[in-house]
């Protein structure tokens, strides 16, 4: 899905998108939390926040004595997590990767959940990250590699010509590769990262990776409608006979600051 252009486009589907996808990746979630040490009065900059359900989580986490701002660029989804409720120590505010409106060092932690990706100058945006990193702080930078999907279950060549389409179509589809060497020109001296696997079993495939696969390989002529529904029916067919399989990684990257918060 492409979300570089929310509000030019049709951001009550990718609001829905959000929410189905939300409700797959709780643990990988709580995972990113326990990587970045997430504890109770910390100040944290989630960007890229979306409907804010990662705000909403954060903000129990710190609890009173905490803070947590959340922005991103889309007016729509920002309405969207207004809309939903702001907890008393969090905030929603429109806002650019590539012009943090914060002073310098004012965060614990920072964090660009599948952000990086939909971006055209990810080195800007990371300086900035850095720049408004607390001595002793983190930036959490996590993103989906597109150019490990794999998939499995239907026609090679179509499935070749669709995967790779589908990557094509994001401003960084190497993003997750990207984000160690992304962390360090950004100027963190410390970086470490983890990779995860995601293995999206086939309706939660459909949602997040297949139908918007074929949507963008179609939009880009590489297919037409009638080889995009023979490939989804074939993908449906072999999952009806246990052969589907569709993967991908996620890299974490998680970049210190020196010093001490």
């Amino acid at each position: 899905m492409d979300f570089s252009h929310v509000d030019d486009s049709r951001s009550r589907e990718l609001i829905e998108y959000l929410d189905f996808g939300s409700r797959f990746s709780r643990d990988d979630k709580l995972r990113t939390f326990a990587i970045q040490q997430l504890d109770a009065g910390m100040n944290v900059l989630d960007i890229g926040c979306g409907t804010g359900d990662d705000v909403r989580a954060i903000a129990e986490i710190v609890g009173s004595l905490g803070r947590v701002t959340g922005i991103d660029p889309s007016e729509a989804m920002i309405g969207e997590a207004n809309a939903r409720g702001v907890p008393s120590n969090a905030t929603f505010g429109v806002g650019s990767a590539y012009t943090l409106p914060y002073a310098d060092g004012g965060f614990d932690a920072v964090r660009a959940d599948r952000v990086m990706q939909h971006l055209r100058e990810p080195d800007v945006a990371a300086s900035e990250l850095r720049r408004v990193s607390k001595a002793g702080g983190t930036t959490l930078l996590l993103d989906q590699d597109w150019g490990s999907l794999m998939i499995s279950g239907a026609e090679t060549a179509t499935t070749k010509r669709i995967v790779r389409t589908f990557g094509e179509h994001f401003a960084r589809p190497w993003a997750g590769r990207e984000a160690p060497g992304l962390l360090r020109r950004a100027g963190f001296p410390k970086v470490d990262f983890t990779t995860m696997v995601s293995t999206p079993v086939f309706p939660v495939a459909f949602v997040n990776v297949l139908n918007p696969a074929v949507d963008v390989a179609v939009q880009a002529g590489r297919i037409d409608a009638d080889a995009g529904e023979r490939w989804l029916n074939s993908l449906l067919e072999a999952d009806q006979r246990g052969e589907f399989f569709c993967a991908i990684a996620v890299v974490v990257a998680l970049g210190a600051c020196p010093g001490q918060r």
